[in-house]
């Protein structure tokens, strides 16, 4: 195991370092997928664990301004809200300038519309609930403390944050191309040169 992400990608002879954080059993080749946790048997929510690297996301182990793109897929909503915003400051760093931050998470104001049209019986286990309420709460059944959720972002606080992380906000609609589209929130956001 590499500690460095940068090593990593030498040793691997990429041209480009693209990361892909929290990567669950997805593994995404071409990108140095990344993850803090080994696969438990009794998580319902992923289907394995297959990190190239595995590393606490909160401290990425990579140089600044080294890093062309990073993509988070239902990742950001397991922090609280000032951790994430820690996370968004870090990305920025690693960021080279005009670097792509990718994100795909739930959108709350998305999920309250999905859950209010939904006909949620107080009789329907947890696990079967429908797909507004289970964002807002994430994984409360397989008794694995990180795969709650603790935050759940709506459109405007994202982009107003991404903003004073210094990122240029190119995309953000509920057009998610991995998990529910309508429901979840699809964002990239472009590296400024420097943080406004």
């Amino acid at each position: 195991m590499f500690n460095s992400i940068n090593s990593y990608a030498s040793r691997q002879g990429m041209n480009e370092i693209n990361l892909h954080l929290g990567c669950g059993g997805e593994n995404i080749e071409g990108w140095i997928n990344i993850d803090n946790y080994d696969y438990e048997g009794k998580d319902t929510s992923r289907s394995g664990s297959c990190y190239d690297l595995k590393m606490d996301i909160r401290a990425l182990d990579a140089a600044d301004s080294s890093v062309d793109r990073i993509l988070l897929v239902h990742v950001l909503e397991h922090f609280t809200r000032w951790a994430a915003i820690d996370l968004l400051a870090q990305f920025h760093r690693l960021l080279r300038p005009e670097g792509l931050l990718l994100m795909e998470h739930p959108d709350l104001d998305a999920c309250i519309k999905m859950y209010l049209e939904s006909q949620a019986s107080i009789d329907t286990p947890l696990g079967a609930l429908n797909l507004g309420f289970s964002q807002f709460y994430g994984n409360q059944w397989d008794r694995l403390d990180y795969e709650t959720h603790r935050y759940v972002w709506t459109k405007n606080e994202m982009a107003s944050e991404l903003i004073k992380a210094g990122f240029e906000v190119l995309v953000l609609d509920n057009q998610a191309k991995f998990h529910v589209p309508g429901r979840d929130m699809r964002v990239i956001a472009r590296a400024c040169k420097t943080p406004r």
